[in-house]
């Protein structure tokens, strides 16, 4: 593991349970499924789901209520004990540059998780889920909006992205994607904006 990764993953080992208490002890109340929403409707009912980076496993309960077929992995053991419990499912923990599935899933949901990979562990990534997905399948994406890469004062590696930094990293792509949908949008209740993308795998 690359040592920008591992300083990530240890702040999250780290403070998992702050984690726990915000977005999974009262998770109803405060968040807006407006973007899993989103992301629902380029799926059929019914759909098999890979939450990539489910962190507490809040977006994955979400999913499972609904009737879909969760796979939920993340890269923090910690996450995926408290997950695998909020669940009652197993997690797994899985490094994203390690995913080995193929044809599976008719979505693949990456809240805020490949915003903390630089541009050629992105591309390593974007190709694998590619790969994890069934053809026509649908890639949900997140990413704080900005062109920078860096630390933030907690040692978490961040990729910022617009538009334009996010197509280009396509064109670099060995797979092909289909960019359906792009829009800005603040998140977790802070004035952070977020960029989000929808690609259907072609």
């Amino acid at each position: 593991m690359q040592d920008y990764m591992k300083k990530t993953l240890d702040y999250y080992e780290t403070n998992a349970e702050d984690y726990k208490r915000e977005w999974t002890d009262e998770f109803l109340a405060n968040y807006d499924f407006t973007i899993p929403d989103i992301f629902l409707s380029y799926l059929p009912n019914g759909a098999s789901i890979l939450d990539l980076g489910c962190g507490t496993g809040r977006d994955s309960k979400y999913f499972l209520n609904r009737g879909y077929k969760v796979t939920a992995v993340d890269g923090s053991k910690e996450f995926c004990k408290m997950a695998s419990a909020f669940l009652n499912m197993p997690v797994r923990e899985l490094n994203f540059l390690d995913m080995d599935y193929n044809n599976e899933f008719d979505g693949v949901f990456a809240c805020a998780s490949l915003l903390h990979l630089d541009n050629k562990d992105l591309i390593n990534v974007l190709e694998r889920t590619h790969k994890s997905l069934k053809n026509t399948g649908i890639l949900y994406c997140s990413f704080k909006l900005g062109s920078d890469t860096r630390f933030d004062e907690k040692s978490r590696f961040y990729n910022d992205m617009t538009e334009e930094k996010f197509n280009a990293i396509l064109k670099k792509l060995n797979v092909k994607y289909d960019l359906l949908k792009t829009w800005e949008s603040n998140q977790y209740k802070s004035p952070t904006k977020f960029i989000n993308f929808i690609l259907r795998s072609a």
